[in-house]
C-alpha cells in the first residue's frame, strides 16, 4: 500500500527570498528564520499557497482539488485535507576553496530530521554523532564523504572556516540515502554533486554559515526621465543562496469528514513526485525557482 504521508524536499535552483517584513538592522528586507535557531526556513503556508496555485492551473476546480486544498464558494467554506509542514534547512551551500562549494549540515539538523521521521512512523538511523563530538574534541572538526571533492589532504576551507576533516564511510552511506531521496534517478549528476560536497560541521559553525553567508543584494530604483537613482530608493534584500536544500512533511487529514486511510492515500497519490515551482518574492528577476520532490512516508 502506498504511504499516506510523505517527505518533501526543496532544492533551490536560484536564490530564494521569503521575506519576514521590514528589518530593523542593516538589511531592509530579511528572510524568514526560525526564532530559536535563526536558521532559514520556508513557512508551510508559503508552500501550500504555491502548491495550490500550481494545481489550480493544472487541475482546475476539480473534486480532488477541493478535497486537497479546500473550497471557499457560496455553498460554504471548507478546509482542505492536505497538510504541509514548514520547510526546515537540511544543507546550506558555502563557498569552498576546493570543489567550488560545499553542502553543509550539522548534528542538530540530522537529529531533527530523525525526530521528524519518527513522527512519520519511520525508523531513520543517522550517523554516530557521539563519535563526531569525540572527533571534534581531537581536532577533526568536520566529517566528509569518502569521495569528497571539497578537501585537500583532509583539510577543508569553507568561507572563513578552516578545519581538519575526517572521511567517514558511515557518513557516506547517509549521504547516499539523502541523495536518493532528493534527486531523481534520471538526474545522477545532481546526486553525485551532493554526495561529493556534503560536509558535517558543528552546530555553532553551521549557525555562523546560515546567519552570515546568505546573499545580500542591493536594489535601486531608477528615474525614467534622468536614468539616475531616485533619492532614497536604495535598499538591501537578503536571499538564501542557490543550491540550499530544505525538507518538510506532507500528509492528509480527514477527507470529507472520513478517516478512511484509502481516501487519504488517494489524495497524496495525486500529487506529482517532481515539480518545479516558484517560491517567495521577485519572480520577475528569476528568484525563487525551486525543484520539489516527494518521497517516502507511511500509512496513518
Amino acid at each position: 500500500m502506498e504511504n499516506a504521508s510523505k517527505w518533501y524536499w526543496i532544492h533551490c535552483l536560484s536564490s530564494l527570498h521569503i521575506g519576514s517584513g521590514e528589518g530593523l538592522g542593516a538589511i531592509d528586507l530579511p528572510i524568514m528564520r526560525e526564532k530559536v535557531t535563526e536558521w532559514p526556513m520556508i513557512p508551510g503556508s508559503s508552500m501550500k499557497g504555491v502548491k495550490r496555485d500550481y494545481y489550480r492551473v493544472k487541475e482546475g476546480e476539480s473534486n480532488w482539488f477541493k478535497q486537497a486544498f479546500g473550497k471557499s464558494d457560496n455553498n460554504g467554506a471548507e478546509a482542505g485535507a492536505l497538510v504541509i509542514s514548514d520547510g526546515r534547512i537540511l544543507a546550506f551551500p558555502v563557498a569552498s576553496r576546493y570543489g567550488t562549494f560545499a553542502y553543509v549540515t550539522s548534528p542538530m539538523v540530522l537529529k531533527r530530521l530523525a525526530r521528524d521521521a519518527e513522527a512519520m512512523g519511520m525508523s531513520l538511523e543517522i550517523p554516530d554523532l557521539d563519535q563526531f563530538e569525540k572527533d571534534a574534541n581531537n581536532g577533526e572538526t568536520a566529517w566528509i564523504t569518502t569521495d569528497s571533492v571539497v578537501d585537500s589532504q583532509q583539510q577543508v576551507f569553507l568561507d572563513e572556516f578552516y578545519g581538519k576533516a575526517k572521511k567517514m564511510q558511515e557518513f557516506t552511506t547517509w549521504a547516499n540515502w539523502l541523495g536518493e531521496q532528493m534527486f531523481d534517478k534520471d538526474d545522477p549528476y545532481s546526486k553525485e554533486m551532493f554526495i561529493e560536497r556534503l560536509v558535517l560541521v558543528s552546530d555553532d559553525t553551521f549557525r555562523y554559515f546560515t546567519t552570515m553567508c546568505c546573499e545580500i543584494t542591493p536594489r535601486i530604483r531608477i528615474q525614467d526621465d534622468t536614468k539616475t537613482t531616485q533619492a532614497g530608493a536604495l535598499w538591501y534584500e537578503e536571499y538564501v543562496p542557490a543550491e540550499a536544500i530544505f525538507y518538510g512533511m506532507i500528509w492528509c487529514d480527514r477527507v470529507d469528514g472520513s478517516s478512511d486511510v484509502s481516501k487519504r492515500i488517494a489524495n497524496l497519490q495525486h500529487l506529482n513526485t517532481d515539480t518545479c515551482l516558484q517560491l517567495g518574492g521577485n519572480a520577475s528577476v528569476g528568484k525563487g525557482r525551486v525543484r520539489c520532490r516527494l518521497t517516502g512516508g507511511r500509512d496513518q
